[in-house]
């Protein structure tokens, strides 16, 4: 047991003495709240990310984010023991609970390292001091005289040392100082300095637990007969076929939830058996009827003409600078396109799975791979309508996520039917539930329209974009984008114009859309960076060339319609263009842009500002004897500030890739009569490794800017990129993903 003090974010928390035989430190986040009626001295409060000394001075860091492939566990803890001197082969790592006291837990939007890294450097900053102090007063010396140095604090003239071991209990006793000396970015041993995952032996020796490895004691497995259109509801169930197959022992229904939904889950009949097995046979030999008025008439064809027609009226103006109407209608050429993006799913390799255990007292403990374990703790009290206190949220891996996860009704199903069962449940989700049960990535639709000037830069730019909103969620009825999704790569456009509109056009909801890695980036960039190599072919300049025009000065903006909370503000409350200017203008350099190519070799560009980072792609494809296409190499160059791990920002650009690849040449699923018509991997391509690019080389910009987004920033250039290399070889544009539908297509004409 660990008593801990509250002090502001620059403090560091600390026991009040040597309890339980170890000394606790850690830092509070804006945001965590005190419980009422307790003092500073004997508050149980625990903060975002804290640290533990055992007895013989090792330390524990406890990780409050997630880990689903990003190396999160791997560049937390090193921030805080570069800043501790700590000696990271004396770290152990524990993950956090899903609990409010860790304040946000959101592991999505690409901010982990964004967010924790201020408050972690002063927290280890902090501990590094008290420690410090405990050996000069040891010395009797002034706390100038010592320095940590490698898990032990030095005295500079004499040379003696002390370990952290003999130094805890003293420093147990200090007062907390207030703004510690952070390590001079020159002093770090850890930060910018590549290391191997930490968790690398257990992935693949298979010691790392998922969600689909937990086993409780008793445990039965289900599965749910899901509603196959977006808010139907059940007219009819009949069980005694299910009931006959083998080791099936319960049914119980998963309640419709009325919206506001939040994460809640589709109405369903879950099919609770002795194993994996015989509960999948069990849903097969259900008889369900649905009632799908609510949205059967849904199918892909009219929805898209839908959208095609809704952008071709105006839209909710979010941006509006200067006269647009009056520019377009001046003289010079007039550019126009059309772009248009299929519905998507994440398809982790890890499919949703949870368990769960509602007690016989009315407790419930879950094991999950769960995105947002803190608001997963707060939904499941809401659904059992219980306090948060009798909730416990454990963090297993998870074998990938892309967005899905942050969605938890799947962690609900599995709570409802172990409380209806009165046993500890797995409920799983199989390839097919998942491709067909999605929180999809929806369809948009986006036009562009420009009027050039005498130089070839526009005078004016039109930009309207459909797609239903994420919000849908939290507002029902809702029928257009928000603002902070046309944030994500159209508002927050870095180009110097002088008449712009940006708009967001009506998209009703018809089936249950979330978010996906890098959100609405994926659309935009696509359409940005095509129709700004449309308006530069038009100009009868170099892509590269135009877009440096076209950003004008250097110059830093605040991000329209954002919000000046850096939590909910995804993309970046502010523009810098110059940033912009140096990846685009570092990555030219790196590639040698414009240089003879091989014959057959051609290549394309794309630029993207979002998550705060900067990054640019260049993709070079060769044209194959038999009239095919290869991806030769792709080359990413980031601006995502300081990095913490190098090695983890080059694997994330190169899985960014990988996964932005098989979007835009793969990706897209349709619907009929309101249902999803494909079903796993045969159907819904993912990119394979035959497929993949020989070369994929990430650039890492040097930066004293505080660390961006990573995991999400690399995907939306990829599309846009692949676009313009196709145009290249074929010279015709490729306006509509998936590409390899329109290459064949093409090839076939």
């Amino acid at each position: 047991m660990t008593t801990i003090l509250k002090l502001s974010r620059r403090d560091v928390l600390k026991a009040t003495g040597a309890v339980g035989g170890v000394f606790a430190l850690g830092v509070c986040l804006p945001g965590c709240q005190s419980r009422p009626g307790l003092t500073a001295a004997t508050e149980s409060f625990a903060p975002n990310l804290f640290v533990t000394f055992s007895p013989d001075g090792d330390v524990i860091i406890t990780v409050s984010r997630s880990e689903m492939g990003q190396g999160v566990r791997t560049s937390l803890p090193r921030i805080v023991a570069d800043q501790l001197e700590a000696d990271i082969a004396r770290v152990t790592i524990v993950q956090a609970p899903g609990d409010p006291k860790y304040g946000d837990q959101n592991t999505d939007g690409s901010k982990s390292v964004r967010m924790m890294f201020p408050p972690l450097c002063e927290a280890g900053a902090t501990a590094r001091v008290m420690l410090e102090q405990a050996a000069a007063d040891h010395w009797g010396v002034d706390r100038t005289e010592v320095a940590a140095n490698n898990h032990g604090v030095e005295h500079k003239v004499s040379g003696e040392r002390l370990e952290f071991s003999e130094l805890i209990e003293a420093a147990s006793r200090l007062e907390i100082p207030l703004n510690a000396r952070l390590k001079d970015p020159s002093e770090y041993r850890y930060i910018g300095m590549s290391a191997a995952n930490v968790d690398r032996e257990a992935f693949v020796t298979g010691k790392a637990v998922y969600g689909f490895d937990v086993v409780i004691p008793g445990m039965k497995y289900a599965c749910v007969a899901r509603a196959p259109v977006f808010d139907a509801r059940i007219k009819s169930y009949n069980t005694d076929a299910a009931a006959k197959v083998a080791g099936v022992s319960a049914f119980c229904k998963i309640p419709f939830s009325p919206h506001t939904r939040e994460f809640f889950p589709e109405e369903g009949i879950a099919v609770i058996a002795d194993s994996s097995w015989a509960a999948m046979r069990g849903r097969d030999a259900l008889e369900v009827e649905w009632d799908v008025s609510a949205n059967g008439d849904y199918n892909t064809a009219d929805y898209r003409k839908l959208l095609t027609n809704s952008v071709r009226n105006p839209g909710t103006a979010h941006v509006s600078r200067g006269d647009v109407d009056k520019a377009m209608a001046g003289a010079g050429k007039l550019v126009e396109a059309l772009y248009e993006t299929p519905m998507l799913a994440h398809a982790p390799m890890e499919p949703p799975v949870a368990t769960a255990w509602v007690k016989e007292n009315g407790d419930c403990e879950v094991w999950v791979p769960a995105q947002d374990p803190k608001d997963t703790r707060r939904l499941i009290a809401e659904w059992l309508d219980i306090d948060q206190s009798r909730v416990t949220v454990n963090v297993t891996f998870l074998g990938g996520a892309f967005g899905r996860k942050a969605q938890s009704d799947f962690i609900f199903e599995a709570v409802e039917a172990s409380r209806q069962a009165g046993v500890p449940v797995k409920l799983l989700w199989t390839r097919e539930d998942d491709i067909r049960n999605c929180y999809f990535h929806a369809e948009s639709i986006q036009t562009m329209q420009a009027r050039l000037g005498a130089d070839g830069l526009p005078t004016a730019w039109l930009m309207r974009s459909a797609y239903p909103s994420i919000d849908w969620m939290w507002q029902p009825g809702l029928d257009e984008p928000m603002p902070w999704e046309v944030g994500m790569g159209l508002t927050n456009m870095p180009f110097d114009v002088p008449n712009v509109s940006i708009e967001g056009c009506k998209a009703r909801i018809p089936i249950r859309i979330g978010w996906l890695r890098s959100v609405c980036n994926v659309w935009h960039s696509f359409a940005i960076n095509g129709f700004v190599d449309e308006m530069a072919e038009a100009a009868g300049a170099d892509v590269v060339a135009y877009r440096l025009r076209l950003l004008g000065k250097d110059r830093v903006f605040d991000a329209p319609n954002e919000p000046q909370d850096s939590i909910e503000c995804f993309n970046g409350r502010w523009v810098d263009t110059g940033r912009y200017r140096r990846v685009l203008e570092f990555l030219a350099g790196r590639c040698d842009w414009g240089k003879e190519l091989p014959e057959n070799h051609f290549r394309g560009l794309a630029v993207q500002n979002s998550f705060y980072s900067y990054t640019a792609t260049i993709i070079e494809i060769a044209i194959n004897k038999d009239g095919s296409f290869s991806i030769v190499s792709v080359d990413t160059a980031v601006d995502c500030g300081r990095i913490v791990n190098p090695e983890g920002v080059t694997a994330q650009v190169e899985g960014a890739t990988i996964f932005g690849l098989g979007l835009a040449l793969y990706g897209e699923l349709t619907a009929s009569d309101g249902r999803v018509q494909q079903s796993n991997f045969h159907d819904y391509r993912v990119m394979r490794i035959n497929e993949t690019p020989g070369v994929i080389r990430a650039h890492l910009m040097e930066s004293d800017e505080p660390p961006s987004g990573i995991g999400e920033p690399p995907t939306p250039v990829i599309a846009p990129a692949l676009a313009a290399a196709l145009y290249a070889a074929t010279g015709t544009r490729f306006r509509r993903m998936p590409f390899m539908k329109e290459w064949s297509a093409l090839k076939n004409s």
